[in-house]
């Protein structure tokens, strides 16, 4: 735990050098996820627009997730830089989780900032404590999530080519705009492979009766579903370092 912790402040006091990533980072969420919540204005009911915000908010905790976690060393790759990560004395397991902290600090202010906009755009979200339990959570279960797709990425290097595809792929099929329960049948059935399903209908579920009743059995869904999402990527994570280490390829590109 140690050193997950030392990673996560040199990450933090290299972001700290860069004041208009800080900027840039308050700003872009908002200008992203806005149009999707602005254009269910036009129906002139504000619960629509909340549960649009809380499905795109959700969406950007994914996608944050998976350009912080699931993109499978990509960075360390490109800067010729992954053998060192190899060599040090923490597993590529720990690296994944050191960014999985980083990444959930980042979300926390970014969610603050998102939120205090929409406050004076005129769309005001009625936060409730167990919403932000969820958001404390959510991170957990999305972190199981993105570190399966980085093992998939770092086992089949081309996966992460289509990263940005699969967000938008997730966030549609997870109800981020349209509930699940629109879908047809079959798609449902790919929609409740989603973690990110099961979270937005929680959100949502909190918003509009104010307490934790009638999702339950989801979350004991959701937990089951990203545990087996985190066995199958520490496998798969295992099963790519050994086939690197054999082919000699950490510092190939």
């Amino acid at each position: 735990m140690r050193k997950i912790l030392h990673l996560v402040l040199k990450e933090m006091k290299i972001r700290l050098k860069y004041r208009f990533v800080w900027v840039n980072m308050a700003l872009t969420p908002f200008f992203i996820i806005g149009p999707y919540v602005f254009s269910s204005r036009i129906a002139d009911v504000n619960s629509l627009a909340e549960n649009v915000l809380i499905g795109a908010l959700l969406w950007y905790w994914l996608n944050q997730y998976f350009f912080g976690v699931g993109d499978g060393f990509t960075e360390e790759r490109e800067e010729g830089a992954l053998i060192s990560v190899v060599l040090a004395p923490i597993s590529l397991l720990a690296f994944l989780f050191s960014k999985a902290v980083d990444t959930f600090l980042m979300n926390l202010y970014i969610t603050f900032f998102t939120l205090l906009f929409f406050y004076f755009s005129g769309i005001n979200l009625e936060i409730h404590l167990y919403f932000l339990l969820l958001l404390a959570v959510s991170g957990v279960y999305i972190t199981f999530f993105s570190i399966f797709f980085a093992a998939l990425s770092l086992w089949k290097k081309r996966i992460r080519s289509i990263n940005s595809t699969a967000q938008f792929f997730f966030g549609v099929l997870s109800g981020m705009v349209n509930p699940v329960e629109n879908f047809p049948s079959y798609v449902r059935l790919i929609s409740y492979m989603i973690p990110l399903t099961y979270l937005i209908s929680i959100g949502r579920s909190i918003i509009k009766n104010g307490n934790m009743s009638g999702f339950v059995p989801q979350l004991l869904i959701l937990t089951g579903l990203s545990f087996a999402y985190l066995i199958l990527g520490v496998w798969l994570l295992k099963k790519a370092e050994n086939e690197i280490r054999k082919k000699g390829e950490w510092e190939s590109w």
